[in-house]
């Protein structure tokens, strides 16, 4: 991140320059035209002096050394200095035989001319290198923000995980349970590696869920009934991408809020992709426990960021009870 004001100084600083070049060169050919009339009787030779001398000055040494610190009375003191200095040259060459040589009649226009055009390179270097830091900024608090919103999704996760397998280890000789920490490891490593980039392949999130609900259905009993719908064309799945981690709390939020152990539940998950957009559609028993405890938590809230912070207008989120069941449905635009 550290490289990109560098980068961008040295863009603002070519193209400004540029033009400042071209407007003096302008200056300097049509300075004894009637295209600029001040400059009528002002040698060529002089202006290639003064102007670009000038210039260079007041935008290296003047503007930054006195005006941006605040020392005006210092800044307009060099700025006469300097103004002398050239009105000292032009003295000595305004002799008979270097009047020739020299045209110095309007040396003192040239020289402000200068100064203004140095101010407006400083002013419009200075504004283009602001935005770029404004968006150097805004993008490392977007990072972090995100980053942070994982890392509050995944302890969770993990906690709900561990519980599955620590079940599992209480049955004597279960084969479930090493098969069970293979896949979890599957699951660390996609956490610690690829959750890290910003966007990755769908079939990859995908893969991930189907994993976690695999885990899931290790510790459920028979009389919760899970159904995992996935359709999508796998051919094209390479070219969508999704952020890591997005889907699963809401899936995690169905396994919290739609288990119980007393009752026949139903869980519903599917997952459809088509013509660019995702859509995930989960559906579980609404029980009394959930009820009272209402579906707030640190998982949807954190997930509500990031879908905001990520695809801002280019998803719709649709989530309440409807008869005994409660639905969440989810539609993202991958295209964006």
């Amino acid at each position: 991140m550290q490289s990109k004001k560098p980068a961008l100084y040295k863009k603002a600083e070519l193209i400004l320059f540029a033009a400042a070049g071209i407007f003096y060169l302008i200056m300097a050919i049509y300075g004894r035209g009637a295209f600029w009339e001040p400059f009528g009787k002002a040698d060529l030779t002089m202006i290639i002096i003064t102007f670009p001398v000038t210039f260079l000055l007041n935008t290296f040494i003047f503007i930054p050394v006195f005006a941006k610190r605040k020392k005006w009375f210092s800044y307009f003191i060099s700025v006469a200095a300097a103004l002398l200095v050239f009105e000292i040259i032009r003295f000595i060459l305004n002799s008979p035989v270097n009047s020739e040589i020299f045209g110095t009649q309007n040396i003192v226009l040239t020289f402000f001319i200068a100064v203004i055009v140095s101010w407006l390179y400083v002013i419009a270097r200075d504004w283009i290198i602001n935005i770029g830091e404004l968006e150097r900024l805004r993008s490392e608090k977007l990072g972090t923000e995100l980053a942070f919103l994982k890392t509050q999704v995944d302890p969770h996760f993990l906690f709900n995980t561990l519980n599955s397998i620590y079940a599992l280890s209480l049955e004597e000789d279960s084969p479930k349970t090493a098969d069970s920490i293979i896949k979890l490891s599957k699951l660390m490593r996609y956490n610690l590696h690829d959750s890290d980039a910003g966007f990755i392949s769908i079939d990859k999130e995908i893969d991930y869920i189907e994993k976690y609900i695999e885990l899931q259905k290790l510790r459920l009993d028979q009389n919760i009934k899970i159904i995992l719908k996935i359709n999508y064309d796998k051919e094209y799945s390479e070219e969508l991408k999704i952020a890591p981690l997005l889907l699963i709390p809401f899936i995690e939020n169905v396994f919290k809020h739609g288990v119980s152990t007393a009752n026949e539940t139903e869980i519903n998950i599917s997952i459809n992709i088509v013509s660019g957009y995702i859509e995930m559609k989960t559906e579980n028993t609404l029980l009394q426990e959930s009820i009272s405890a209402g579906r707030s938590g640190t998982g949807l809230t954190n997930v509500k960021k990031r879908l905001d912070l990520l695809y801002h207008d280019q998803y719709e989120l649709d989530h309440g009870k409807k008869g005994d069941k409660y639905i969440t449905n989810l539609r993202i635009n991958l295209k964006k």
